[in-house]
């Protein structure tokens, strides 16, 4: 726990599980078919990516994570769940994305203009973007919703590129 704390404060991102509910709404605001190709930014234990994988078996899943041990974490997961999603050790701004159909992600404020100038680059007109907690500066979020949980409202924010 303490080296994870120490990975996240050197990687600049906290390890912050994104919660079931919350989750769950984001893949209903994605309104996936099953064939496409779903990234999560920032993947942390890639349960996002797992659950994705499960609802839509047809669905090619792919996840970066930064942090080693959080990295670990998710890779014995998609061990244990018997999953068929990728789970991928690096910076997520350096990966390519430009066969995204659909992007996760729970960023931090800081990141997130870095993250619209690599999606204005990369991502192919149409890409759903789904971002829970964080809106992108400069760029009007097509709709929004809201998840009640156990520690206030979890915000999610739907963009089309």
């Amino acid at each position: 726990m303490v080296s994870t704390v120490v990975a996240s404060i050197w990687a600049s991102v906290p390890f912050v599980p994104t919660p079931k509910r919350t989750v769950d709404k984001m893949i209903e605001l994605a309104d996936l078919k099953g064939g496409e190709t779903v990234y999560d930014i920032g993947a942390g234990d890639a349960r996002m990516l797992i659950r994705v994988a499960k609802k839509y078996p047809g669905i090619k899943a792919v996840g970066y994570e930064i942090v080693p041990l959080v990295w670990m974490l998710g890779k014995l997961r998609i061990l244990f769940c018997r999953s068929s999603v990728r789970l991928n050790f690096g910076n997520s701004l350096r990966a390519d994305v430009s066969d995204a159909d659909c992007v996760l992600m729970y960023m931090i404020t800081g990141l997130m203009p870095k993250f619209a100038k690599k999606f204005d680059k990369e991502l192919k007109h149409g890409t759903k973007v789904i971002s829970h907690g964080f809106k992108f500066p400069d760029r009007p979020f097509l709709s929004s919703a809201e998840v009640h949980g156990m520690l206030g409202i979890n915000r999610i924010y739907y963009y089309e590129w």
